[in-house]
């Protein structure tokens, strides 16, 4: 077991050129936070795995398929695998993590 702190969690700069902070990457999931600055966007692509998106701060758009969802603190979206989306920030900026799962049944 351990524990982590986001906030003292090292930046790195992802292959979209976004500011990330690992928290999990293994062979069952990736979980990273994610971080826009004002009206940064992480542009249209495929996702062959289910993500899940929980917004820490800011405001921006995510773009699932044709649905745009706006999202504050604390929304949730679901992507499922074999779909394009993207991600825009607002004027505050965006910060979210970003859980990448195999296909999973996603309970309602």
């Amino acid at each position: 077991m351990s524990k982590l702190q986001l906030e003292e969690l090292p930046i790195e700069i992802n292959i979209r050129n976004i500011k990330s902070k690992v928290i999990i990457d293994n062979n069952y999931m990736t979980m990273k936070n994610l971080i826009l600055n004002s009206y940064e966007k992480i542009p249209e692509h495929n996702v062959p795995v289910n993500v899940t998106f929980l917004v820490l701060d800011g405001r921006g758009q995510i773009t699932i398929g044709n649905n745009i969802y706006d999202v504050i603190k604390n929304s949730i979206v679901l992507c499922p695998p074999n779909t394009t989306m993207s991600v825009s920030a607002g004027k505050e900026g965006l910060s979210f993590i970003n859980i990448k799962t195999p296909g999973i049944k996603i309970l309602k």
